[in-house]
């Protein structure tokens, strides 16, 4: 290979390598400045510069002088990961060391590590960790026919006009506080309204928007009567002549619910049984454990959605909270059974994570 490229054309690798691998093969030098959309003479100047088998690339990237021992670099990552909550940009302040923010992640990237927000999961004790390891292995070898005949049911609490994902905006630097890009929010300006709702298989129940002031044993009661029953009415039968809703033999269903408070309550435990509706014994802080729960993430996202559709303002007025709900649950009926099925379909997948985790939160 000649040392001397003071005047060869600026080529990069990856076309030297190339112009040499089509002249390995036979090509002309015309179709091989062709394909690599180079002049004929670039081609002629490449393969008299270098040779096929020799050729590893030129011109190297110099390296740049290490900027820290392998000693700083050790109490920096100490650091980093002491101070969780700091910003890298003042870690450097805290040990002493004058290195820039980018060293810093550099020496972080070295070490396979970065930051990154944390995710927010529920806290579990030794006990809940247990509890759901065993509902994992208990049901781990559940079929999908099996989970779709679980009643899924959970609530949620809807902000109205509020996007719960993060919003993200163009602009040019320095400009952040420019109205145009700022997305501004109002004291006392807020609207939420709780809902709750059931699906079960390839069906959904209807959505329910709760009374304000909470749901307590009686309210909650009344939602197993509207939403609840209402489901399994379309799903089986009721026996002739009486009053009792009763899950046909062949056909199985178990009502899904969390460890709410009002969902334990007595009455509501009796009304259960008296209905002859068996009842999922669930682990306590196991969202990631209900389908409904990314069920609703996507339902929040298209709620949003029509809402700024329709309203250019917030209003806390009784007829519109009224209006609000109605579209919730025009929303709640437009969902279609796609999202529902592949969440369905994901249940043996969280068994199996939860499995894995020993018990320990899973990505859901």
């Amino acid at each position: 290979m000649s040392g001397n490229h003071k005047h060869r054309p600026n080529l990069t690798d990856i076309e030297i390598a190339k112009i040499l691998t089509l002249d390995h093969t036979g090509s002309s030098q015309r179709d091989i400045a062709g394909d690599v959309h180079r002049s004929k003479s670039a081609v002629q100047h490449a393969l008299s510069e270098y040779d096929y088998d020799t050729f590893t690339g030129h011109n190297p990237r110099p390296k740049r002088a290490r900027k820290t021992t392998k000693r700083e670099d050790r109490y920096l990552i100490r650091a980093a990961k002491q101070f969780d909550e700091v910003p890298l940009r003042d870690i450097t302040n805290i040990v002493g060391i004058p290195v820039s923010q980018s060293t810093l992640s550099r020496r972080l990237h070295e070490e396979g590590l970065g930051r990154y927000v944390a995710r927010r999961k529920p806290g579990l004790r030794p006990e809940n960790v247990e509890e759901r390891l065993n509902w994992a292995i208990a049901h781990k070898d559940w079929t999908i026919e099996d989970w779709k005949r679980v009643i899924w049911s959970d609530e949620t609490i809807i902000v109205v006009g509020h996007n719960s994902h993060q919003q993200w905006v163009t602009r040019p630097k320095g400009e952040a506080l420019n109205p145009k890009y700022v997305k501004p929010t109002y004291k006392g300006e807020r609207v939420t309204l709780m809902v709750w709702a059931c699906f079960c298989g390839d069906r959904l129940g209807p959505l329910i928007v709760c009374d304000e002031g909470g749901v307590g044993g009686d309210e909650y009661m009344d939602i197993l009567y509207d939403g609840l029953f209402s489901l399994i009415d379309d799903l089986v039968e009721s026996p002739e002549q009486s009053e009792t809703i009763r899950v046909c033999d062949e056909n199985p269903f178990i009502f899904m619910q969390d460890n709410a408070t009002c969902h334990k309550a007595t009455e509501v435990l009796e009304l259960l049984k008296e209905h002859e509706i068996p009842v999922m014994r669930w682990p306590a802080q196991s969202p990631d454990l209900n389908p409904i729960e990314n069920l609703w993430i996507d339902f929040k996202d298209r709620f949003h959605k029509r809402y700024l559709e329709i309203y250019t303002q917030l209003s806390k007025s009784m007829d519109a909270k009224y209006r609000y709900s109605e579209l919730l649950k025009e929303v709640w009926r437009e969902q279609g059974l796609e999202l529902v099925n592949k969440l369905i379909e994901s249940m043996p997948k969280r068994c199996q994570l939860v499995i894995e985790a020993k018990g320990l939160w899973t990505k859901y």
